[in-house]
């Protein structure tokens, strides 16, 4: 199945994204968009999956990044 995935970032700081992925993502896992991090807090079903296609509602939170020492 591919999923087509709409990210949002909390805070507008980020644009956020649109992708194709084999995989679901699920509450709790970290993703990369470009060189920035971000936990999933919520996924919703956009409208029903038909054939071989989903698509989803990602909420995205910035995971702060460490300052370098």
């Amino acid at each position: 199945m591919i999923y087509k995935v709409s990210y949002v970032v909390l805070g507008g700081q980020h644009p956020g994204a649109i992708v194709s992925q084999e995989k679901p993502p699920q509450v709790g896992e970290v993703i990369s968009l470009g060189e920035d991090r971000f936990e999933v807090i919520e996924v919703v079903d956009l409208i029903p999956p038909r054939g071989d296609f989903a698509h989803l509602h990602v909420t995205l939170r910035p995971i702060a990044q460490e300052m370098p020492r």
